[in-house]
């Protein structure tokens, strides 16, 4: 995961490690779905509210996966 701080603000590297292994296993291999993975990451660290201002940053990310 290459990602800025606005990710690294709500998830540790094993957070992030265990997210998207988890995720990875429900997609299809043979389908170009990898965006699925970051899409649903970023929807989970996504701030609910503007308060506490974690999760507000912007947020960018780009998962590599190498076969």
């Amino acid at each position: 995961m290459l990602a800025c701080d606005g990710i690294w603000d709500c998830l540790t590297n094993d957070e992030c490690c265990e997210n998207i292994k988890k995720k990875l296993v429900s997609i299809s291999p043979k389908k170009d779905e990898m965006h699925k993975v970051v899409e649903k990451l970023l929807d989970e660290i996504l701030a609910p509210n503007t308060d506490d201002g974690i999760g507000t940053d912007n947020m960018t990310a780009i998962l590599v996966k190498f076969n």
